[in-house]
């Protein structure tokens, strides 16, 4: 999918507040899945809120606030809510790494959301789990389209060679995201995921940070790139994959962000 100007045109104006430029609000569980988005950061101003870092400033043009949520539900919707409330922000991407659940991804692949769901939240009973959350919370369209019109540009690093089947680049696809407080280094877990909520990737902050956008009416993109594929060996392939992961997220976010400042 591709996208020309008017359509930028058309992403530029759904960011627009009262004639002024959207603030894209960038948020990441950890430091190394923003470092490199923040070497482009024009900071102006550092504040620390309830022990968090919270950058303003203008990435290729574009204002943005940027923060490490720390990992997990509760520290990303309350950085998320900080960010809207505090700092106004317009838009909202998560970048950083997941495991993969769609078991025709690889590690390297990115995931960029069309919706996600809390794969944790809901009843458990004797013998099965009922979920609560089957729909989710759907990702701006307008935010989906730039990602993808990213993805015709972007130079993702290659996969890494003991990695690499039958592709050297990273796929990037439109898929759903499922979130818990939980890194899934389990098979069968895998597994029930895939079947009970039909997800590509899962992680640990998405959908607090979709919740808390939906309740505020701030339009939100999730872009993962897999780290692992929670399985047995996600831990082992987490440490040895994590920062080429969140690098290539990264490289995605970054061009998302050179087509606004156009």
């Amino acid at each position: 999918m591709f996208l020309g100007g008017m359509m930028i045109a058309a992403i530029l104006v759904h960011l627009l507040v009262l004639g002024q430029p959207g603030v894209i609000g960038i948020m990441g569980a950890m430091e190394v899945e923003l470092d490199l988005i923040s070497k482009d950061m024009v900071v102006e101003k550092v504040d620390t809120i309830a022990t968090k870092i919270y950058r303003s400033g203008k990435i290729y043009g574009v204002p943005c606030v940027m923060a490490r949520a720390g990992v997990g539900k509760v520290g990303s919707a309350q950085t998320a809510q900080l960010m809207i409330t505090q700092y106004g922000v317009d838009a909202m991407i998560f970048t950083g790494v997941a495991g993969g659940i769609n078991p025709q991804l690889d590690i390297g692949d990115i995931v960029v959301s069309s919706n996600v769901v809390h794969h944790d939240f809901g009843q458990i009973l004797p013998d099965s789990f009922i979920s609560f959350d089957t729909m989710g919370f759907f990702a701006d369209s307008v935010l989906v389209g730039l990602a993808l019109q990213a993805a015709g540009n972007v130079e993702l690093h290659a996969i890494p060679e003991e990695m690499r089947g039958e592709d050297e680049e990273p796929k990037i696809i439109l898929g759903r995201v499922a979130t818990g407080d939980q890194f899934i280094s389990s098979e069968a877990k895998r597994v029930w995921i895939e079947e009970t909520f039909n997800a590509d990737c899962v992680e640990m902050e998405g959908a607090a940070v979709a919740q808390i956008c939906a309740t505020n009416d701030v339009p939100f993109v999730i872009i993962r790139s897999l780290s692992d594929l929670a399985n047995e060996e996600a831990e082992v392939d987490f440490e040895a994959f994590v920062l080429y992961a969140a690098e290539n997220s990264s490289l995605l976010v970054k061009e998302m962000l050179k087509l606004l400042g156009q």
